[in-house]
């Protein structure tokens, strides 16, 4: 029997771990290339449900939420120091006005309460969470505190306590940044960050040195404006 039979007879461990060496590299490629192709198949499944979700979105073009103030009074309004003090409830009204999607309302900036002509922020209020369904519709009532203001500049000042000592009128704005998301079918929630503006709501004191007011009748003319932010 020749030395290299006997080699391999002896040792027939050592001829099975040279085979099983000599196929290691192929099944390790094998499985790096199904590696590779699983994550492009993941990478474009992801892309073509983002263009589907884009070209739905932009079927069914959800409109933002529509506000209208129900209601403003002031209470216990002080004017010292360039200081503005008061009570003030709001009632707004928030519409959905999309037939199709419906919307909610998870998070809100300080509402903030200003003098027509200036500014500055006489007091703030916080809003909470909303959902509407499609065409639904709900008043939130946010009350505003004024601890936290600072005064008034002495012109703006001046000029506010001209407009409640002489014209018994004073106009004030609410300006809120919100973020709304849409929801419709299985497609993924679509988010807007809106910037919402009620503009001009003048209150009247109807007696001398009255110190609670109202909202000025405007005929139904008070809705607010809404802009992407």
């Amino acid at each position: 029997m020749s030395d290299t039979t006997r080699s391999s007879t002896a040792n027939p461990q050592t001829a099975v771990h040279i085979q099983s060496s000599a196929s290691q590299p192929h099944s390790n490629s094998h499985s790096s290339y199904f590696v590779r192709r699983l994550i492009i198949a993941l990478v474009l499944l992801f892309v073509l449900a983002s263009v589907i979700s884009s070209i739905a979105w932009l079927i069914v073009h959800p409109l933002p939420p529509v506000f209208t103030v129900n209601s403003f009074t002031v209470s216990n309004f002080t004017l010292l120091n360039s200081r503005v003090k008061g009570d003030y409830e709001l009632v707004i009204s928030i519409k959905n006005p999309n037939t199709k999607a419906s919307l909610s309302i998870d998070r809100s900036d300080d509402v903030c309460l200003m003098y027509d002509k200036s500014a500055a922020v006489i007091a703030t209020a916080w809003m909470g969470p909303l959902y509407l369904e499609k065409m639904g519709q709900q008043s939130q009532s946010p009350r505003f505190r004024s601890d936290f203001c600072g005064p008034l500049h002495a012109g703006e000042f001046n000029e506010m306590s001209n407009d409640y000592w002489s014209k018994r009128m004073v106009s004030f704005n609410v300006i809120m940044r919100i973020r709304v998301r849409f929801r419709y079918w299985i497609l993924p929630t679509k988010q807007s960050l809106i910037k919402v503006s009620c503009m001009n709501l003048v209150v009247e004191f109807s007696a001398a040195k009255e110190i609670h007011g109202k909202l000025k009748d405007t005929g139904g003319k008070n809705n607010c404006s809404v802009h992407h932010d």
